[in-house]
């Protein structure tokens, strides 16, 4: 379990202005690992990873902006798809 650094998930699609979907791509991501979205979002409403070794797509635990990757992953690469409220970037 650790805190991600953003170079773990890098942004690679965002669209909105008040309602906002991103696209974040996950490297080397295990489970109970969190990453923070603060710079898209001021709050998350739904977060799904997406290709990880044991689920084809999972939804992820949130709090806030923060995202922590469900049970199963283990040194996996996904995507990380999150819907919710835009933030200033």
């Amino acid at each position: 379990m650790a805190a991600l650094d953003p170079n773990r998930y890098p942004l690679m699609w965002m669209n909105g202005e008040s309602d906002r979907v991103a696209l974040y791509a996950l490297r080397d991501i295990t489970a109970a690992d969190t990453l923070d979205v603060i710079q898209q979002f001021t709050v998350i409403k739904r977060a799904v990873i997406m290709g990880t070794t044991v689920a084809a797509a999972v939804g992820a635990s949130i709090a806030g902006t923060t995202v922590t990757i469900p049970a199963g992953a283990n040194r996996d690469g996904a995507y990380l798809l999150v819907y919710g409220v835009a933030g200033v970037a």
